[in-house]
């Protein structure tokens, strides 16, 4: 199992060597074909891992394989406004403007 320590030293090691707005997945494990021996990550896990990268000051931190989780969104950093809304592969809603965020302007990196 991995630990909070682990968390916290792989979220520190990318705000200091990639930046704070490199983005970050953390990815459900479902049992499937060869592995149905293990089993699937736990929910609470990832909340965690998600949590405390946030903590560490990383600014798009996401969790995937978990249809319907807050961590498939992309939030503004500044005023935490939903700028992206997803479900699964699915964009529900994206009310970014021209890469920025319509409530604060602040540039949301990446290609829109």
């Amino acid at each position: 199992m991995i630990s909070e320590q682990d968390f916290n030293k792989l979220s520190k090691w990318i705000y200091e060597n990639l930046g704070a707005d490199t983005p970050l997945f953390f990815t459900r494990f479902h049992p499937d074909y060869k592995l149905l021996n293990l089993p699937p990550t736990p929910i609470k896990t990832l909340e965690r891992a998600r949590k405390i990268a946030l903590k560490n000051r990383l600014n798009f931190v996401y969790i995937g394989n978990v249809p319907g989780d807050e961590g498939e969104n992309t939030y503004c950093p500044n005023c935490k406004t939903l700028l992206i809304e997803r479900e699964g592969y699915l964009v529900k809603k994206n009310i970014l403007r021209n890469g920025h965020c319509p409530v604060c302007a602040r540039n949301i990196p990446g290609i829109w």
